[in-house]
């Protein structure tokens, strides 16, 4: 008897992968939710120095993020980490996070987002975004939209 696979194997060589501009950083795409399922999404993530993602709170998804290469200050429930290559960030849906890039040279991370689909197309939303000075209250609709509410910084 054969079974059918739901979601079939594949490899993603270095360099595929849809390509999206996030607020400065590069996305690229490696495993769509709808290679999955919806079960994840998976991406790369190129941040130039003294870029970061502001604190935030996710109410639908958990991330789990692998750094690369780069030196990146952490927020994460309140506390402030450095981490550098070979950290893993567990943000599990409910907990306050965010991180900046602090280092002199571009960082690169590795993320899976569960469950995935929803948070795909809100990566796509934001990938819509034009360069410049970001207009704040529209990026918190769009995360407000996707379950996530943005904090202020740490400290205020």
């Amino acid at each position: 008897m054969t079974t059918a696979i739901a979601n079939p194997a594949f490899v993603i060589l270095p360099g595929e992968g849809q390509q999206l501009n996030e607020l400065g950083h590069t996305a690229i795409e490696k495993v769509c939710s709808a290679d999955t399922g919806g079960a994840y999404y998976a991406f790369e993530v190129i941040s130039p120095a003294g870029i970061g993602i502001p604190p935030h709170v996710h109410s639908r998804e958990d991330e789990v993020i692998y750094i690369i290469e780069g030196d990146y200050e952490v927020f994460l429930g309140g506390k402030v980490f450095r981490a550098g290559p070979g950290s893993v960030l567990n943000f599990a849906r409910g907990t306050p996070h965010g991180f900046q890039n602090v280092g002199s040279t571009a960082g690169r991370t590795m993320w899976v987002v569960t469950p995935g689909a929803s948070f795909e197309q809100f990566f796509h939303e934001l990938a819509q975004v034009p360069p410049g000075p970001p207009d704040l209250q529209m990026i918190g609709a769009l995360f407000g939209k996707y379950g996530m509410d943005v904090l202020p910084p740490p400290g205020l």
